[in-house]
C-alpha cells in the first residue's frame, strides 16, 4: 500500500516539511499543545478531502472559491471520515434515541406495522398497505376461494337503500347472507357486511382484487374482511380511520401538545408526556404488541433483544444497521443507556461513545479515519476498547490517523508523527516520523507530582442521601473520578450541592464546551475590558468624544465600517475588526492596531502600569501560552491552548470562589504539560482555594492529593 504523500506543508504554523503517512496502519500524531497537530491533520488533510468533495458536487464552480490549503498532495487520496476534538454540541434535550437515529426508525416501523389507538373510542387498529394485501394474495394457494366483505360504517336502512341503488344487493345481516333483490331487510339488525365479491385465486385474478379494493375505499374507506369457506377470517384496513367508530387515527409520532416535542423545560420533564415528547395516544399505541411508551424508554440492551426477536416479522436494511449499532453499544458497555435519556444527563464519555458509535457502526473498506483526541472522557477500560476497535478497522483494510497524547496509544501505534518543539511560532516543526520501534518510548514518562498530605482538620465530611460519607481536602487538589456513567455525575452534583449548603462558594467550569469562534484572545480573557477603561481616559479619546460603544467588537459604533466587524481580508482594518478612530489611537508610543498584533509576552512588558492585567498575563505566562497574539481568533487555537485560556478566564474572574469544580481540565494537553497546570493549582492552594477535578483520565490519580 502506497503512503499518503504530503509536500511543503505550510498550513498555519507548520514549517514547510514533507511527510509520508503510511496507510492501513494505526498512525498517532503527538506533540505539545499548539505545535500544529490539528493544523496538519484537520486544516490540511481533512480540508483536502472537503475540497475534493466540493469539486465533485459543485464541479461547475471555479476552484478559486475552495478553502486554500497550504500543502501539496502527491498521488491518490483515500475517502476520509473525521471526528474532531471535543464533543458535538448537541441540543441538550435531544435523547439517545434521537441522536442514534433509532427514534426515527421506530416511528417508521410504527407507521407500517403499528397498532394505532383510536383517540376517541380507544380501540386498537392495524392499517394495511396495498403492497401487504397483494403479497398476501400472491402467497395464497391456487384455487383458494374466499369472500370479500365490507363492514359498513353506517348501519341503517338508508345506507342499505343507497348501496342497493348502486347495484349492490348481497349482504350478510346478523350473520345470515341475504339478497335484497329477493328478500326484505330484517326489521332490526346490528351487524351488516356488504358482500363485495366471491373470488378464486387464479393466475389473472390480481387485477380483479385491485378493482375490488378500489371500490372498498370509495364505499367504506378500505375496510375489508376476507372470509374463507372453512370459516376463517382475515381483515385489512387500507385507511387511517378507526374500524370501530370511524374517527381519524394518528399514524405518525405526533409531538406532545404541551411541550411541543421538547420533552423538558429547564431540565424538568413535561408533566403531560413525562419527557417522552409524544402525545399520550401515541405512547399508548403499540408496535409488535408492546406499547410505544415502553419501547422508547427501553435501554439499548433491552431494545437489542426486542429488535432481534422481531426480525422474523420484518427485516429491513435500516433495522439490520440498528442491530449492528446496538451490538456496538453492548461492546462499549453503554447498553444501560435508555433511549429517552437526554444529552444533559450524559457524561462527556457517554457522549463521546455515542459519536464513536455513529462513526464506526457501518462497515467500510479503504477509508482513512481521522480522530482528534478520541479518548476524551473515556476511562482506561474504554480506551482499551477503542484500541481494539481501531485494530478491527485496520484489519478490514482501513487506515487510522489519531491525534492523541495518551502514552498507551503511542505505545500501541504502528507509526508515530511527533511535532514540536513548543507551541505557536516556536512550534510547527516535524520532530520525527518513525515506526514505533524507532520511537524513544522513554520520553513518555509521566511527571512525578509532589502531593500534599491532608491534615484531618482540612478534610470536610459530606453525607449523601444514604448517609454515606465522602470527604474533600480543603486547600488541596481533589479528584472526582468518572469510571462508569451518568450515575456518577448525579453523585458528584449531589456532593457539590451539599458543600454549597455548608456555605462554600463553588465555581463550575466545563471544558468540554470550549469557545471556538471568531472572538479575539484579548477580548476572551478580559484584557480588552480592563484596557478599554484606560483608553477612554486618553486625551485623544475625550477630544473625539469616544464612548465604551466605540471600543466594542460588536456595536455599530465600534466595528469597522468596511467589513462590518468580520475582519477577514479587510483593507481598512487589516483584520482587526475595529473602527478607524480606535485603531489609530496611540498608547505608550504604539497605535492600537500595532498593539493588537503583540504577543501576550510583549503585552506583559507593555501593560506594566495596570496591575490586574499584569496578574492575568503572568498567569498565562506560567501556563506557557504567552506566545499567543492578542488579536488571534479562538478558532485558530488548539484545544490545549483554548483550555488554558478558559481556565485562566474562569479561575481569575470577578467571582469570589473557594472551590473550583473543573470538568476534564487535561483536554488537549500532553501529560508533560500537566506540570504547568499543577503549578497554577498550587498557587491557588496557597491562596486557600480548593480544586476539584472531574476526570476519567487513567493518569489523573497521580496528579491529585485526594480522591473523593
Amino acid at each position: 500500500m502506497y503512503p499518503l504523500k504530503l509536500r511543503r506543508i505550510f498550513t498555519h504554523n507548520l514549517k514547510g516539511f514533507d511527510l509520508n503517512i503510511p496507510l492501513q496502519k494505526l498512525v498517532v500524531v503527538t506533540g505539545p499543545s499548539g505545535s500544529g497537530k490539528s493544523s496538519l491533520v484537520f486544516d490540511t488533510l481533512v480540508k483536502i478531502a472537503e475540497n475534493r468533495t466540493k469539486l465533485l458536487t459543485d464541479y461547475a464552480k471555479p476552484t478559486i472559491f475552495l478553502d486554500p490549503v497550504k500543502a501539496e498532495l502527491e498521488g491518490p487520496f483515500p475517502p476520509l471520515l473525521a471526528l474532531r476534538q471535543g464533543v458535538r454540541d448537541w441540543y441538550p434535550y435531544k435523547t439517545v434515541g434521537e441522536i442514534l437515529g433509532i427514534f426515527f426508525l421506530i416511528e417508521y416501523l410504527f407507521s407500517q406495522w403499528g397498532d394505532f389507538k383510536c383517540p376517541v373510542c380507544s380501540a386498537y387498529n392495524k392499517i394495511s398497505s396495498l403492497n401487504s394485501v397483494i403479497k398476501w394474495f400472491e402467497e395464497l394457494s391456487p384455487g383458494e376461494k374466499f369472500f370479500l366483505l365490507l363492514p359498513l360504517p353506517e348501519k341503517s336502512l338508508k345506507a342499505l337503500s343507497y348501496l342497493q341503488s348502486q347495484g349492490f344487493t348481497r349482504f350478510i345481516i346478523n350473520g345470515k347472507e341475504i339478497d335484497l333483490s329477493e328478500e326484505e331487510v330484517p326489521y332490526q339488525f346490528e351487524e351488516v357486511y356488504l358482500v363485495l365479491d366471491r373470488m378464486i385465486k387464479e393466475e389473472r385474478s390480481l387485477y380483479r382484487l385491485l378493482e375490488n379494493l378500489r371500490l372498498a375505499q370509495s364505499i367504506n374507506r378500505g375496510q375489508v374482511l376476507i372470509k374463507f369457506l372453512d370459516g376463517k377470517t382475515l381483515s385489512f384496513n387500507l385507511s387511517s380511520y378507526c374500524v370501530t367508530c370511524g374517527s381519524p387515527l394518528l399514524t405518525y409520532f405526533k409531538k406532545c401538545s404541551q411541550c411541543r416535542g421538547q420533552g423538558y423545560k429547564e431540565k424538568t420533564p413535561c408533566p403531560k408526556c413525562n419527557g417522552l415528547k409524544l402525545e399520550s395516544t401515541i405512547l399508548e399505541s403499540k408496535l409488535f404488541g408492546i406499547e410505544i411508551k415502553q419501547i422508547v424508554t427501553m435501554s439499548l440492551g433491552e431494545l437489542y433483544c426486542f429488535w432481534r426477536d422481531q426480525s422474523h416479522l420484518v427485516s429491513t436494511s435500516a433495522q439490520k444497521s440498528v442491530l449492528t449499532l446496538l451490538e456496538k453499544a453492548t461492546f462499549w458497555e453503554v447498553d444501560y443507556l435508555s433511549l429517552s435519556n437526554p444529552v444533559f444527563k450524559l457524561t462527556l464519555g457517554e457522549r463521546k461513545i455515542l459519536e464513536i458509535l455513529l462513526l464506526f457502526f457501518t462497515d467500510f473498506y479503504g477509508v482513512l479515519y481521522v480522530l482528534d483526541e478520541p479518548t476524551l472522557g473515556l476511562d482506561e477500560f474504554r480506551r482499551k476498547k477503542l484500541l481494539i476497535l481501531l485494530r478491527e478497522l485496520i484489519n478490514k483494510g482501513n487506515s487510522c490517523l489519531v491525534v492523541e497524547h495518551d502514552p498507551e496509544f503511542i505505545r500501541q501505534a504502528d507509526f508515530i508523527i511527533e511535532l514540536g518543539f513548543e507551541g505557536g511560532e516556536k512550534g510547527g516543526y516535524l520532530v520525527r516520523a518513525v515506526p514505533r520501534e524507532e520511537y524513544p518510548l522513554d520520553s513518555l514518562k509521566f511527571p512525578n507530582f509532589k502531593k500534599k498530605k491532608p491534615e484531618e482538620e482540612r478534610l470536610v465530611v459530606v453525607l449523601n442521601k444514604e448517609s454515606q460519607q465522602r470527604k474533600i481536602f480543603i486547600g488541596g487538589i481533589n479528584l472526582f473520578p468518572l469510571e462508569g456513567g451518568s450515575k456518577e455525575i448525579g453523585q458528584m452534583e449531589e456532593f457539590m450541592a451539599n458543600l454549597i449548603e455548608k456555605g462554600y462558594r463553588v465555581c463550575k467550569e466545563d471544558s468540554s464546551y470550549l469557545d471556538k469562534g471568531e472572538t479575539f484572545v484579548i477580548e476572551y480573557i478580559g484584557i480588552w475590558e480592563l484596557w478599554r477603561d484606560v483608553l477612554l481616559q486618553l486625551p485623544t479619546s475625550r477630544a473625539k468624544g469616544l464612548t465604551k460603544r466605540h471600543f466594542s467588537f460588536h456595536t455599530p459604533e465600534g466595528i469597522c465600517k468596511g467589513c462590518k466587524g468580520r475582519g477577514s481580508e479587510c483593507e481598512e482594518c487589516l483584520g482587526k475588526r475595529l473602527n478607524y478612530e480606535v485603531l489609530n489611537l496611540t498608547y505608550r508610543g504604539y497605535k492600537i492596531a500595532e498593539i493588537l498584533d503583540f504577543t501576550l509576552e510583549e503585552a506583559l512588558n507593555l501593560f506594566t502600569q495596570i496591575p490586574k492585567m499584569q496578574d492575568l498575563l503572568l498567569r498565562l505566562k506560567d501556563l506557557k501560552v504567552s506566545y499567543l497574539r492578542l488579536s488571534q481568533r479562538l478558532k485558530e487555537l488548539s484545544g490545549g491552548e483554548r483550555l488554558r485560556l478558559n481556565l485562566i478566564k474562569k479561575l481569575f474572574s470577578k467571582e469570589k470562589c473557594e472551590i473550583y469544580l473543573l470538568y476534564y481540565p487535561f483536554q488537549g494537553l500532553s501529560p508533560g504539560e500537566w506540570s504547568n497546570l499543577h503549578t497554577l493549582f498550587r498557587k491557588l492552594n496557597q491562596e486557600d482555594k480548593t480544586i476539584v477535578i472531574v476526570e476519567s483520565h487513567p493518569l489523573a490519580r497521580g496528579f491529585v492529593d485526594w480522591i473523593i
